[in-house]
């Protein structure tokens, strides 16, 4: 063989490798700018999200509050038949866009429970409050904002006991987490819902 033809050769592997190696690091580079534009998108989708969140839940809480005791006005069938109607507006709004599924299913329960204490009357449905206790809780969590306050206001109280309960709490439910639930419609147990003393 030449030496012409060798060099050739030799410069054409080594076009050849180059042209490879700027191909690999060109797709590298693509790669890390689509992980970081869907990490941005991600990120900017949560944060408006939570947002809308921020707007919107502050009116199923007052509408929860009409459930109360500490409104003053006893619970009757027709203040559950109002509230029934309240969420059945939340939910078909903006808020109920942005729910997740289980403060979704929890906010269905509760209306369902009150529509059809409402319609058919009688004592109050046991597990009432069991549905307004779960649907708080999710709400809060879909807020970042666990747990039900406990209202200790023990001058003993500080913000290091509260912490150390509450990952106590944290632990105590973290088995239960893994063995999965979830509500069913009215008339099947509602699960347990881990809250202080009662603010009904």
């Amino acid at each position: 063989m030449s030496e012409q033809i060798v060099t050739a050769l030799l410069s054409g592997l080594v076009a050849l490798l180059v042209a490879a190696i700027g191909a690999a690091l060109t797709l590298a580079q693509q790669r890390r700018e689509r992980a970081r534009w869907q990490t941005d998108l991600k990120s900017g989708w949560a944060l408006d999200l939570h947002k809308a969140r921020l707007e919107s839940y502050p009116e199923v809480f007052r509408i929860l509050g009409g459930l109360s005791h500490a409104t003053g006005s006893p619970l009757t069938p027709g203040t559950a038949g109002r509230v029934a109607l309240a969420l059945n507006g939340w939910f078909y709004g903006p808020g109920g866009m942005c729910a997740t599924a289980t403060a979704r299913g929890a906010v269905l329960g509760l209306r369902s429970c009150c529509r059809h204490w409402a319609r058919d009357g009688g004592p109050r449905p046991e597990e009432l409050y069991g549905w307004r206790d779960l649907a708080v809780a999710a709400l809060r969590r879909d807020l970042d904002l666990p747990g039900l306050e406990s209202y200790d206001f023990r001058p003993g109280s500080t913000i290091l006991a509260d912490l150390r309960r509450e990952l106590e709490d944290e632990e105590k439910r973290r088995p239960r987490r893994s063995a999965g639930g979830g509500g069913g419609p009215v008339g099947r147990p509602v699960p347990s819902v881990h809250r202080g003393p009662s603010t009904r």
